[in-house]
């Protein structure tokens, strides 16, 4: 992606509608709140049943039909789907024409990747998302943003994307040898804000501490992975700053985000979110093109409040769980978060660990393909993997069994392993 399309497929009439929309979200009262939620859900579901082959045949094979549905209060009466179904009928699922779809990659931190359909329409929607939240802490839109989230590999040090006033840095090259580069480009840059998976927002910090060099940012802004405290406690007053955690995913089918008191709540008719002890079943009301209805994310949320409506609206989260996986060490002694970008786009795997012993041992990229899996999805995966740990540091691929993979006892799947299987 340009960055011209980049800058105006998040910066245009659409988004700006949104925000409007979103701004009002916040000022209504539970039941107005309720209400709008009731409407959309109904809308989208009759929508789905209508228009989408998908739906019409999954909802037929289980004998719903369009009177099946009164209110919200009939959700549980619809089937769930996952991340297979999706991977199965994605081209039933989609309504619209083809001229419409912005392809959408999942990351696969399950170990299977998958492809999603967007428009122009939900591009602006989560954008304007984004925006509202953020500034509701004091970024705008267009100050200062330093970016380190993965989105430069090994080869490309860092890119000013000067339209949208963006820094971003090459995240697997912060080390101690690049530290001091990076901190006088930052620190020219001035940013207000960051954004950050917090695994590289924390190395970033530990390899400015081992300098003596300091930043002052006022807003830090986490995604895609699980915040940890103890990262939390280093990065805030290491740069005298406030981290507000995102919790989202890319299928977009839910969205949490902490409030100035820390606390996560669902941003207002973002989506609908069924939360269980092994997963949470997401419906979401912002991509009626591509409608997930009840699709089964199997991350945790433990939660502190009972019954579907007051979760709907202010559930207490006690804890997010799922997303908190170890990094890749480097050969020179950089580190690598969010691995699962390297799936992005690679078809026909079906299930995938990476497997890293001690920082000195190649990596082993275990990978359970399907026979449609050729050697050009091998060299895209070999490429996507050169991109984020460059070609100092070795690593394999194992063509490996369901047997192969390692699963810890609490059952979680794990896309990195540290430890050897006994």
């Amino acid at each position: 992606m340009n960055d011209f399309f980049k800058y105006y497929s998040k910066n245009n009439i659409l988004t700006l509608n949104k925000y409007k929309q979103i701004d009002n979200y916040y000022k209504l009262s539970n039941s107005k709140l309720l209400d709008l939620y009731n409407e959309r859900f109904i809308a989208l579901f009759k929508r789905a049943i209508t228009k989408s082959a998908f739906y019409k045949n999954l909802y037929s094979s289980h004998g719903i039909t369009i009177n099946s549905v009164k209110d919200l209060s009939d959700i549980n009466k619809l089937p769930i789907i996952e991340k297979t179904t999706i991977r199965e009928h994605v081209d039933k699922l989609f309504i619209g024409f083809d001229f419409m779809k912005v392809i959408g990659l999942t990351s696969g931190t399950s170990g299977t990747p998958l492809t999603v359909y967007r428009t122009a329409f939900d591009i602006a929607t989560e954008q304007a998302y984004i925006r509202h939240y953020r500034e509701m802490f004091g970024y705008k839109w267009g100050q200062p943003l330093l970016s380190i989230r993965g989105m430069l590999g090994k080869s490309t040090p860092y890119h000013h994307f000067k339209k949208a006033n963006i820094l971003y840095i090459s995240s697997p090259n912060i080390n101690e040898q690049t530290i001091e580069m990076y901190y006088d480009l930052v620190n020219k840059f001035g940013p207000v804000a960051i954004e950050a998976f917090p695994s590289y927002l924390y190395k970033f910090c530990i390899e400015l501490e081992k300098k003596g060099l300091r930043l002052q940012v006022d807003n830090c802004f986490t995604s895609s992975e699980t915040l940890m405290d103890f990262q939390r406690e280093k990065v805030e007053p290491y740069l005298n700053t406030t981290i507000h955690d995102w919790y989202g995913n890319a299928e977009r089918t839910i969205l949490l985000a902490q409030n100035a008191k820390m606390d996560y709540y669902p941003l207002p008719l973002y989506s609908i979110n069924e939360f269980n002890e092994k997963n949470i079943v997401t419906t979401s009301l912002t991509n009626n093109h591509f409608p997930l209805i009840r699709y089964q994310v199997d991350d945790i949320i433990q939660l502190k409040s009972k019954g579907f409506e007051n979760n709907l609206l202010h559930p207490q989260v006690e804890k997010i769980t799922g997303r908190a996986s170890d990094n890749l060490i480097l050969t020179d002694g950089s580190v690598v978060g969010c691995i699962d970008h390297a799936f992005k786009g690679v078809k026909h795997i079906e299930m995938a660990q990476v497997h890293q012993y001690d920082a000195i041992d190649p990596i082993d990229v275990k990978i359970i393909v399907n026979q449609n899996f050729s050697k050009l999805d091998e060299e895209q995966l070999r490429a996507n993997f050169i991109r984020m740990v460059g070609t100092e540091t070795p690593f394999f691929f194992t063509y490996a069994k369901k047997e192969d993979m390692v699963v810890p006892k609490n059952g979680k799947y794990q896309l990195i392993v540290k430890q050897k299987p006994q």
